[in-house]
């Protein structure tokens, strides 16, 4: 989500433009390292024009890789299924490895930029990303492959801090906003490669292939940050922040990050959960649609969320108070989404649009980091938009294997090619924990506290 966070789909989760603060004074000399510069300092040397936005790009496109990478899993489920001859549960927490190590990176990702700058830890970031690429396409049994989606994670965990610092530290400070939201635009492209043309990849090549192939994309990535590694910084060093396991225990004591955590998770559960594992098995088996048919779904749902994001921003911004279209947004989703789910022999459509509708609602997610922002403002903002998207990882890595381990409990027995079918009603029993979960993301809009732009 992963992620504030604005097709990951898986994630999804979803990142902040606050994820860079502006460090305190402190009377100790800044260590000798890549300090996060301040944004509204000189540029020291010039530069041709084109080089700053060639770096943010790089940061940008890393970030789009790792969502490729988030989503990936889910176009190839009933393939790695009979390649390596194990259940639902075990390819859902395939999957889930990949939240649990971006959630565990979060806060420390902040706190890496702040000491040495982004640039040395986006070079670590592709090189993870890469390496873990190749260990998934050669994996010869299921332990291999879980090692493989383990460094991806740990790769791609950092990229959306890296990506904002690159925008504050390289590019024009009063675009910050703007390029905070195109790097949401990468993302969802991301998103999007690894649904429909990936899909067409496996079909035609195979799902090693497809991975090799991606890794080949990555390595390039690295060569670029690499690159970037020598470029002279454009704006001076900043001291390093102090207090933050004080800043961490004011946080953590505050009722309202516990809301906003549970909001998060609970509003990304059917995008990252639904989206980006078990749509296209649920769209193939249960609907009757080819693999790329189902993919192409799934960037319907995707592009919903992509224009969704700033359009319920732009209303909250015009009501000046972010709870009413929260709410709204989240009713449309969870909505939709039952719909899809219960509605028996629903026409292609009607599937189409249900999946943007419930892509659209979900775009409120959004407004769960703009609370972040308001009710933590003074400091806190990095830190609690961390440990919201930080629950909403963790929510993603449990709800998919929990969703594969229901449709296990109710499988019938029936294989194809080596992998479990589930029927219509298996995939009802197992995909309710999402309509729950969209109750509760309502539920927790109710109980947000209410900001304006005053605030």
């Amino acid at each position: 989500m992963s992620c504030g966070c604005r097709i990951d789909l898986t994630g999804i989760a979803v990142p902040v433009q606050e994820a860079v603060a502006v460090p305190r004074q402190s009377n100790e000399a800044p260590p000798e390292s890549d300090l996060l510069p301040q944004p509204s300092a000189p540029d020291p040397r010039p530069m041709p024009r084109f080089l700053p936005w060639f770096v943010w790009g790089l940061g940008a496109c890393l970030f789009g890789y790792g969502w490729f990478h988030r989503v990936a899993p889910g176009v190839m489920v009933d393939t790695l299924m009979g390649e390596f001859q194990v259940g639902g549960a075990v390819i859902g927490n395939l999957a889930g490895v990949y939240f649990y190590t971006y959630a565990i990176t979060q806060i420390p990702a902040g706190l890496i930029v702040d000491a040495y700058g982004s640039r040395r830890i986006m070079a670590a970031s592709a090189l993870l990303c890469t390496i873990g690429a190749l260990v998934f396409s050669m994996a010869d049994g299921i332990v291999e492959s879980f090692v493989g989606r383990l460094l991806i994670g740990l790769g791609a965990g950092p990229t959306f801090v890296i990506a904002l610092n690159l925008a504050a530290v390289w590019c024009p400070r009063d675009r910050l906003a703007l390029l905070g939201g195109l790097v949401m635009s990468f993302g969802v492209a991301g998103a999007m490669l690894g649904q429909v043309p990936l899909a067409w990849g496996v079909e035609a090549f195979g799902w090693r292939s497809s991975m090799y192939t991606a890794m080949l994309v990555g390595l390039t990535l690295t060569a670029g940050t690499w690159m970037v590694l020598r470029l002279p910084r454009p704006k001076p060093r900043a001291e390093r922040p102090h207090g933050m396991a004080a800043n961490i225990k004011s946080v953590l004591r505050r009722r309202d990050i516990w809301v906003l955590t549970l909001g998060g998770a609970s509003t990304m559960a059917i995008m990252l959960a639904f989206g980006g594992l078990w749509a296209v098995p649920w769209l193939t088996q249960v609907q009757g649609f080819s693999r790329a048919d189902a993919a192409l779904l799934l960037s319907v749902n995707a592009l919903g969320w992509g224009i969704g994001s700033p359009l319920i921003g732009w209303v909250s911004d015009r009501l000046g108070r972010r709870k009413p279209p929260f709410v709204g947004a989240m009713v449309m989703s969870v909505t939709t989404f039952a719909v899809l789910l219960l509605t028996p022999d629903l026409p292609a459509a009607a599937i189409y649009v249900l999946l943007f509708l419930q892509g659209l609602g979900t775009g409120g997610i959004m407004l769960i980091f703009a609370t972040a922002h308001d009710r933590f403002a003074g400091g806190q903002e990095g830190l609690s938009a961390g440990i919201v998207n930080t629950g909403i990882m963790v929510g993603a890595a449990s709800l998919q294997p929990l969703v594969g381990w229901v449709l296990d409990r109710h499988w019938q027995g029936a294989m194809a090619g080596g992998a479990r079918v589930y029927d219509a009603a298996a995939y009802q029993s197992g995909l309710s924990v999402l309509i729950v979960c969209g109750v509760v993301a309502v539920l927790a809009g109710l109980m947000l506290p209410e900001t304006s732009r005053e605030d």
